[in-house]
């Protein structure tokens, strides 16, 4: 049954595309240059009904002024804003932006040396690695979750339907316990080694 919904849901890791470095220009961008190449690369994000820009200006404005990102220069932005604001995009939905922060500043405080570009763009590179073994190994875990959800879970006097969305609810909010359970771990180890 939630086995079923498993190939729905390699579709959607599949549809995750991430900005590659050799993606990122090679020249500055303009705020509206970058807007658009986040849009192009991205897409929107998901709103309640509307749709919403992936990275907007007031976004990068705020980023600067939050210090998560270092100022344009000359109203411009290089590769290293780009990969910045690709890993604030990714750890926004998670993190508060103070965390983000914190987790953030051993990059921030060199950014201006030529060679730190280089480091976060190595950094970045081990980061997509990572992260697609990442996807891997939850597809794995999702797969067994299932299994497990699927055989375990049994109810009397309950239609199919209603079986199916009891199971879909177990499953559900073990995915929400794990994300939680890791988001603390995240949150533990940022305060206890980048504050």
């Amino acid at each position: 049954m939630i086995q079923d919904l498993l190939t729905q849901l390699s579709e959607l890791f599949k549809n995750n595309e991430d900005i590659q470095v050799d993606e990122i220009p090679e020249y500055h961008l303009y705020i509206s240059q970058l807007e658009e190449f986040f849009e192009k690369k991205l897409g929107k994000s998901n709103g309640d009904e509307d749709e919403r820009k992936t990275i907007s200006k007031t976004m990068i404005q705020n980023y600067i002024k939050d210090g998560l990102l270092m100022p344009p220069e000359r109203k411009s932005y290089n590769r290293s804003h780009v990969i910045l604001l690709t890993l604030i995009y990714n750890l926004k939905y998670i993190l508060s932006i103070r965390d983000i922060r914190s987790l953030l500043s051993p990059i921030l405080v060199d950014i201006e040396n030529e060679d730190s570009g280089m480091e976060i763009e190595k950094l970045y590179k081990s980061y997509l690695e990572r992260k697609q073994d990442s996807f891997q190994t939850l597809q794995s875990s999702l797969k067994e979750l299932a299994a497990k959800v699927d055989s375990q879970f049994i109810t009397d006097n309950k239609t199919e339907e209603e079986e199916k969305q009891l199971k879909l609810l177990l499953f559900i909010t073990i995915l929400i316990t794990e994300a939680n359970q890791k988001k603390k771990i995240a949150e533990f180890l940022i305060g206890k080694y980048f504050i």
